[in-house]
């Protein structure tokens, strides 16, 4: 049986072992001590998500805080553990390759503490059970990260970093707008009870408030047209933070659009306008997504423009709305952030043996580096839909719902949105098995002399890519999660 605190035993773990990692003195001890702590979040998690899937009574905590905001309220619906049990897995993976990768930098307390905190507060939004532990949580996350990226990037992290900044917090005070909006026309902030509320609302009467509360998490998505502070905080951040960026954070977006606006307030996907909107956002950023990867010689910058369009079919799912809805943007999250954190470790690894991120100064690893080969070629067919992969029923359940839309809206919008999604898969898999190309094949360049290392930088992205196979082999479990909403 799970103990009635396991929700916020979850997330206080990290937060107190971001006290202990003050006091740690070398980045090997500190990966120790971020991963040994995350792990022990996951497992309880995991513990939590096994023992609801198999019928048993969803945990929800309120604590007597503003009890009236709802500002302490937690739930452990199946979809809420899925995302938080990803992010804390991810999450500990990160943090225990990040003590290679980050072993000649500086101050690795600050660090690991910092890194503990930003992800304890994607895990707590995550599992929000109000609009207002939601918003917390939210915020939290953001100042850890900004730091992460500001000291402990390249050259350009600071302006990176107060782009990534600004762009988030002005996001995050529209959706707080939206947030009182809701307060103060329906005296309610708990999802479960909004939804009650919200179901004899007419559609019109919540457009005002579904537009405002999608601001801030259409902006962490970084879809098109704002999508600009992304690029270069991938780019500029060092790797493991740009891994936690691309594979937990980004997640953050979809989980609260799914729970505004699928959850909460579904009728408001039945406004044609809103709906076309949605989906002409979704098209723009997937194609755009796609073709500024597939020119792109930084393989950082690659990855970033690529998490740009996978977010765009994120968006068209949700636009989908109803299970379709629910399950695609589970089954994106669990994809992209498999996928993307192997990627994004690999690059690392190649920044440590070759001192280069550049593909044109690459070629032919495959023969010296066969293991991160084989981990890149899955993370990227995944990312092209390729079954059986995670991906393929992510893009599958995607398409689904373009098409559903398509036969409701009997509308051109809809039909492009079904063109792009078709393109841009086409697009992926160009820019993907043409990297791989690249990279892996042809003739190696005399100047790098490699030799795989078989460690954590190795064999971390190597475990993500089997992942990727196995939950793709039996995606019925997170289907199973995921619908299990509320």
């Amino acid at each position: 049986m799970i103990g009635m605190y396991v929700l916020l035993a979850s997330i206080s773990i990290p937060m107190a072992a971001a006290v202990a990692a003050l006091f740690v003195r070398s980045w090997r001890a500190g990966s120790v001590v971020a991963g040994g702590a995350l792990a022990c979040s996951a497992l309880l998690l995991g513990l939590a998500a096994v023992a609801v899937s198999e019928g048993g009574r969803m945990p929800v905590e309120y604590y007597a805080v503003a009890p009236q905001q709802g500002l302490f309220v937690f739930e452990g619906d199946g979809f809420n553990l899925l995302f938080a049990l990803i992010a804390a897995a991810l999450g500990a993976t990160i943090a225990v390759y990040s003590g290679a990768y980050m072993a000649k930098s500086q101050s690795p307390a600050a660090f690991y503490s910092l890194y503990l905190i930003y992800v304890a507060a994607m895990e707590g939004t995550m599992l929000s059970g109000s609009l207002t532990t939601f918003f917390l949580f939210f915020e939290l996350s953001l100042i850890p990260s900004w730091a992460l990226i500001a000291y402990w990037g390249g050259r350009g992290s600071e302006g990176a970093a107060l782009k990534y900044l600004l762009f988030t917090e002005a996001g995050a005070l529209i959706t707080m707008v939206g947030i009182a909006v809701m307060y103060d026309r329906y005296g309610a902030l708990e999802f479960a009870v909004l939804r009650e509320r919200l179901s004899g609302v007419s559609p019109s009467e919540l457009l005002l408030p579904a537009a405002l509360l999608s601001m801030g998490p259409l902006v962490k998505m970084a879809i098109f047209p704002l999508h600009a502070w992304l690029p270069d905080a991938y780019v500029e951040a060092p790797t493991p933070v740009t891994a936690a960026l691309s594979s937990i954070m980004v997640g953050l977006g979809s989980w609260a659009l799914v729970k505004i606006l699928i959850y909460s307030m579904p009728a408001v996907l039945s406004l044609q306008a809103f709906r076309a909107s949605l989906m002409v956002m979704a098209g723009v950023t997937m194609i755009y997504g796609g073709v500024c990867a597939l020119v792109q010689s930084d393989l950082k910058r690659l990855l970033a423009y690529s998490s740009i369009s996978q977010m765009g079919y994120v968006l068209l799912g949700i636009a989908g709305g109803g299970q379709v809805g629910i399950v695609s943007t589970a089954l994106f999250y669990v994809g992209q952030g498999l996928a993307k954190a192997a990627l994004f470790m690999i690059v690392g690894y190649l920044e440590l043996e070759a001192e280069t991120r550049n593909v044109d100064r690459l070629g032919g690893l495959a023969r010296v580096l066969p293991i991160s080969a084989i981990a890149t070629l899955t993370a990227f067919l995944s990312l092209a839909g390729v079954p059986p992969l995670v991906g393929f029923w992510a893009e599958l359940e995607a398409f689904w719902g373009a098409l559903a839309s398509v036969a409701q809206l009997h509308s051109a919008v809809s039909i492009a949105a079904v063109v792009a999604l078709l393109a841009s898969t086409t697009i992926t898999a160009a820019y993907g098995l043409w990297t791989v190309k690249r990279v892996f094949y042809g003739k190696l360049p005399e100047e790098l002399r490699l030799r795989e290392r078989y460690g954590v930088v190795t064999l971390a992205p190597l475990i993500l890519a089997v992942l990727l196979a196995l939950l793709g082999a039996w995606p019925t479990c997170l289907v199973r999660m995921a619908l299990l909403l509320g």
